[in-house]
């Protein structure tokens, strides 16, 4: 599942480093219909699309991603988007640019904002302006996104919870440790204990790490209808 982080943890640093040294040019649509107050750059190597405001000349809107092929078929993997103005269409004009202008399959980073990058992709969802697929990187099961419930495209990450661990582990000690009072072992049974805890937090970590591995093979795919 795209894995859904504080849109506060975003690192606005490695964003302007994507094309600080990128040469955009302008672009005239051809498709779809102009913007009145503002204009489209896009950058030479096709991989960054900006909407600038006519006037302040800044950046009011920009998508960023590369091209990926996931079992045999092309897709523009966005990595970063950025919106001035939230929720005033200029996102979603971005994204009929590259879909109806330039025919390309976009398909969602491994992580979603929220608020933010989550929101947009199910208002897309709502107002069914492209197709929009749930896409299974490993199986490569491709399915419309709006016949699944959220808890099965979205997740939480899942980080390594010491706290939660922890009393996970000492619970186990006791148990082990009360093993041993019953059965009145010799001190050398507490080597046996350690192996055991070991493997148990061992198990604890691959479960963690099997969980969001999974997670991350689901995508959200978006064409023209």
């Amino acid at each position: 599942m795209p894995i859904v982080k504080n849109s506060e943890d975003l690192d606005y640093d490695y964003l302007e480093k994507l094309y600080e040294n990128k040469v955009f040019e302008d672009y005239k649509c051809q498709i779809i219909a102009s913007r009145r107050y503002e204009e489209v750059k896009i950058s030479t190597d096709k991989l960054t699309f900006k909407l600038i405001d006519k006037e302040q000349r800044d950046t009011v809107s920009l998508v960023h991603g590369e091209i990926e092929y996931y079992n045999g078929v092309e897709y523009f993997h966005i990595i970063w988007t950025y919106s001035k103005f939230p929720k005033q269409g200029h996102l979603s004009y971005l994204f009929d640019l590259l879909i109806y202008e330039f025919g390309l399959k976009l398909i969602s980073d491994e992580y979603h904002t929220s608020p933010g990058s989550k929101e947009f992709w199910q208002s897309l969802m709502r107002k069914k302006k492209y197709k929009i697929f749930r896409l299974n990187l490993e199986t490569n099961h491709k399915r419309n996104a709006n016949k699944y419930d959220e808890k099965e495209i979205w997740g939480t990450e899942e980080k390594f919870n010491n706290i939660q661990l922890l009393n996970n582990w000492n619970i186990n000690i006791l148990e082990e440790n009360n093993e041993l009072e019953n059965v009145n072992e010799n001190i050398a049974h507490t080597d046996d204990v350690i192996d055991n805890i070991l493997s148990l937090i061992n198990e604890d970590k691959q479960l963690i790490k099997s969980k969001n591995v999974s997670k991350r093979k689901i995508r959200l795919v978006a064409q023209r209808i």
